[in-house]
């Protein structure tokens, strides 16, 4: 009997453990409405699309289905993306005298046509500019507006990464991190170990900060916790020390 209630004990601190974990990410819902919900007529909507019934809310980004000859010029990743990827080749790479002391593997980001496309790639092949934000690589029915993301809000139009937070570099398990004096990941696919932080594959990416899908936040912040976290709760803590 002890035995028994020593199992469930743990069984329950399991459950505690995992349900918090996943309580830090914020529901996809919360794109309903926000500067990412593209419909026409739709509160937050900024109105590139219809109201056709076959062109939803998720279609810009995504789509349910694919033919097994669909092959999104090489890149098969988990999303079932369904915007088309830019042609731009060279974004430019972040440059510092520090940054570059550390040695880091640091990658630019393009038109690879394979294993090089990462999410950042995802996330340009509208915020760059230079495509419409419902040009399709599968097309679907109703679409067709124009509109670039220049057409919308400069504000967004982001073509140069050279000035901006480096991405595309391995994070998790580099040997710059001492010396650099930030902190060192969780894992492989996370900078904390609730996992509210991610990476890809160790690299940091652009979704390592902006959730696309959380328009509970004014620019698309991950849901991080404060948990742990020095007054305030800023999220760069997270990584810089």
């Amino acid at each position: 009997m002890r035995n028994a209630r020593t199992i469930g004990l743990i069984i329950l601190m399991l459950a505690m453990v995992t349900a918090m974990s996943f309580a830090q990410k914020p529901s996809k819902a919360y794109i309903i409405n926000s500067a990412h919900d593209l419909r026409a007529n739709e509160t937050g909507g900024i109105a590139v699309g219809n109201t056709s019934p076959s062109y939803a809310l998720c279609n810009f980004c995504h789509i349910a289905h694919k033919r097994g000859s669909d092959t999104f010029q090489n890149w098969n990743g988990p999303l079932l993306w369904n915007h088309t990827i830019s042609s731009t080749t060279s974004y430019g790479v972040y440059s510092s005298n520090s940054f570059n002391g550390y040695g880091t593997d640091i990658a630019d980001l393009g038109a690879s046509n394979g294993p090089g496309y990462t999410t950042s790639n995802l996330c340009l092949s509208c915020h760059d500019g230079t495509l419409a934000v419902d040009s399709f690589y599968v097309a679907v029915q109703g679409a067709t507006s124009t509109k670039k993301m220049g057409d919308i809000s400069n504000d967004f139009v982001i073509n140069n990464l050279t000035n901006t937070h480096p991405v595309n570099f391995t994070y998790y398990g580099a040997s710059w991190i001492p010396q650099a004096g930030v902190l060192a990941p969780a894992s492989m696919i996370s900078v904390d170990a609730a996992g509210s932080v991610p990476l890809e594959n160790g690299k940091m990416q652009c979704w390592t900060c902006h959730d696309a899908h959380n328009g509970k936040s004014g620019i698309f912040e991950q849901n991080f916790p404060s948990n742990g976290i020095p007054t305030g709760g800023v999220f760069c803590q997270y990584c810089h020390i």
